[in-house]
């Protein structure tokens, strides 16, 4: 099934239980409702948004469907922004006297063209609603407005209107809906063909809905199928012509899509939900399925929920731990049906229109297996901080400064294909998580306090997860392990393992210093062993003579066997260079006998006197 094939069978689904919008209308973000009398006289002006302060969100309502604008002027019908309903915009002093003349004649002819329309719309309707807002536009005047309630807030929001004592907006009402319907059939009596989306014969959209919600594209709206540009044209079709695709397909498919971009309220700290979408980089994955249930899983994979989170996910974190548990999806959600479509798709901006990054549409079955496997891949003993991780943790450790702006492009794509379909990771995904690791260096996070690592858990699991499928699929020789395995022959692991064993010998010599061997030296010694482990070895029978003399023989000792059992592994001379997959093996070596180091496990009990020792002799 193709993307719009998809997203209108969606829409069809969802009207089909009055859950979307009637053609002609779509979901409009109303911040204020001007309520009006009989006479069109404004009575009170209602505040629509949510959330507190600077965080306060338009509410989102079933509108007439917006205008496309560029540089024109095209006004919306029963609602729209403050310029057209009122003729007032924020005003910038910084601009020249030309320039605010201009920006005055273009505010007069905005709000002359929604009143315009209106009159034409509603000359000859008796509805009390209709007639109401008639009234008003006609008696308007723009220096009214500072007398209004939430006059400065309302500036250049979008505005609806509702009678007095009606629940309803006016453009809700049934004759409102009927002169709409009859200003499109007399606009769009245009060329008639089939169309490719259902086949079917009828009248052909010459332009295509605009799609809102896509981070980094206009916010006026963004078009996925375009043809502004000759070069975008064949045969001398102009516009929808080239591919046609009927009016109600296109309303379908774009009212789908942009339903999934919306918000669907505001969650902690202010922050909009979105229940059917999620930002990695540059790129908005939006997923969905068959049915309401299928959604909400599918959500859990791409973001997990935290454990302590309340509210109505207990179902779903039950599901999502037994799949991790092995057990399968027929067994762990018996309420959902494996054979479920599930759609993916990846969009980013691109000027003026959405670039389609990748494409997926799998069974239900398949797509739990691809997410279970891609978990399986990445798990480490003990497992991440935050576990299963949600995928933008994880590319957010690929960018400069953990920025989600600094995400290299091409990744989100290509590692959301590998994870969909159970292919191997790109190589692209091992070469920056080993750039990240040897360019970074350990910091705070200004936001949370705590220590961003440069060899983080969630790093080495992408290394272990890139490994381990190119392994499961044939491309390499040696598995990676889960947790510590002292009898790994791999000499990159063994070397990893042999420099954090240094670094915690250092540490335990030396205490806290401003720069460490890993700072130092990290990056040559997992790329070019044989010339910095010799110097780091002979440094470290100084450390451990420091340690003897402070402490005792027995932690001397302790490190230097620990150091021979590693060595006598390696089987000849340090390498003279490192691959990039073997320069993960020695990051998954470091990873997990630093890890035994922290939990202090099978270490002796004077490792932390001497670190504690060396710590204030630091000081001092």
């Amino acid at each position: 099934m193709s993307i719009l094939q998809a997203l209108a069978a969606r829409y069809d689904r969802l009207a089909a239980g009055g859950l979307a919008p009637v053609p002609g209308f779509a979901p409009a973000q109303i911040a204020f409702t001007l309520v009006l009398n009989l006479q069109g006289e404004v009575v009170a002006v209602q505040d629509e948004r949510s959330g507190e302060g600077a965080q306060r969100r338009p509410r989102s309502v079933i509108a007439p469907q917006a205008p496309k604008r560029t540089v024109g002027i095209a006004c919306g019908a029963f609602w729209d922004k403050t310029s057209y309903v009122f003729g007032r915009t924020a005003a910038d002093a910084t601009l020249s006297e030309a320039k605010q003349l201009r920006d005055a004649e273009r505010l007069a002819r905005e709000h002359a063209a929604f009143k315009a329309r209106h009159e034409t719309l509603l000359a000859d309707s008796a509805d009390p609603g209709c007639r109401a807002l008639l009234l008003f536009l006609q008696s308007w005047d723009p220096a009214q407005y500072d007398a209004l309630g939430h006059a400065a807030e309302m500036l250049d929001q979008n505005v609806a209107f509702r009678l007095d004592g009606q629940a309803r907006f006016i453009h809700d009402g049934p004759v409102a809906r009927a002169v709409l319907q009859n200003e499109t059939a007399a606009r769009d009596a245009g060329p008639v063909g089939m169309c490719l989306v259902t086949g079917k014969i009828a009248l052909i959209a010459r332009l295509h809905p605009s799609i809102k919600g896509v981070p980094g594209a206009q916010s006026s709206g963004a078009a996925l199928v375009s043809f502004n540009l000759d070069a975008f044209t064949s045969y001398g079709h102009a516009q929808g012509a080239n591919a046609p695709v009927s009016e109600a397909a296109a309303f379908a498919y774009g009212n789908a899509l942009n339903a999934l971009l919306t918000s669907d309220g505001v969650g902690a700290k202010g922050r909009p939900i979105y229940p059917n979408r999620v930002t990695l980089g540059e790129t908005t994955v939006v997923f969905w399925a068959d049915t309401a249930q299928a959604d909400a899983l599918i959500s859990g994979f791409f973001d997990p929920p935290p454990a302590d989170e309340a509210g109505g996910v207990k179902q779903l974190r039950d599901w999502l731990q037994r799949l991790q548990a092995g057990e399968p999806l027929r067994q762990a959600a018996p309420e959902l049906d494996p054979d479920t479509r599930v759609y993916v798709l990846g969009l980013s901006p691109n000027a003026a229109r959405l670039s389609v990054r990748f494409w997926v549409e799998q069974s239900l079955e398949a797509f739990a297996a691809n997410f279970v496997q891609h978990w399986a891949d990445l798990h480490l003993d003990p497992p991440p901080r935050f576990w299963p991780p949600p995928l933008w943790a994880l590319l957010h450790e690929l960018a400069a400064q953990r920025k989600a702006e600094n995400v290299p492009q091409h990744l989100e794509g290509e590692v959301m294909r590998a994870i969909l379909t159970g292919m191997p990771y790109p190589q692209s995904l091992l070469t920056q998580t080993i750039l990240r690791i040897r360019a970074d260096e350990d910091r705070a996070d200004s936001k949370t306090g705590r220590t961003l690592e440069k060899i983080s858990d969630l790093r080495v699991a992408m290394l272990k997860a890139c490994l381990a499928r190119r392994y499961r699929k044939g491309l390499i020789k040696e598995d990676v392990p889960v947790s510590l395995d002292p009898t790994n022959p791999n000499p990159a692991y063994r070397l990893g393992r042999l420099f954090a064993v240094l670094e915690k010998l250092q540490g335990s010599a030396l205490g806290q210093r401003n720069a460490t061997i890993r700072d130092r030296f990290y990056a040559s010694a997992s790329a070019t062993p044989a010339l910095v482990f010799p110097s780091l070895v002979r440094n470290a029978r100084n450390h451990s003579k420091t340690i003897r003399s402070r402490i005792g023989a027995g932690l001397s000792e302790w490190f230097e066997d620990h150091i021979a059992e590693i060595v006598a592994g390696l089987a000849g001379a340090f390498p003279k260079t490192l691959t990039l997959e073997d320069q993960g093996r020695f990051a998954i070596g470091y990873y997990h006998q630093r890890d035994v180091f922290r939990r202090r496990k099978d270490v002796p009990a004077e490792l932390e006197t001497a670190e504690a020792t060396a710590d204030s002799e630091s000081e001092d």
